[in-house]
């Protein structure tokens, strides 16, 4: 895992952005992420729900985007 959080970054930022792509990451998060290139390390992060192993794994800089990672339904 990088600090800035490498795919896993551009993947959220796409993420933020992309109706589609949110409505295919509700459908099914890891094979979404999988898709993207973000690494099985990342995706386990993800799907954890640990906000501390996310801000670690971001550095902070993702954070606003953490809701729809954590909470896709919401």
């Amino acid at each position: 895992m990088t600090e800035s959080g490498g795919e896993l970054s551009s993947f959220l930022t796409r993420l933020h952005e992309d109706s589609e792509l949110q409505k295919r990451y509700k459908q099914d998060p890891r094979g979404t992420l999988e898709q993207a290139g973000v690494s099985r390390d990342e995706i386990d992060t993800v799907l954890s729900g640990d906000l501390g192993r996310l801000r670690s794994l971001l550095g902070g800089a993702e954070m606003m985007l953490f809701m729809v990672v954590i909470a896709p339904d919401g």
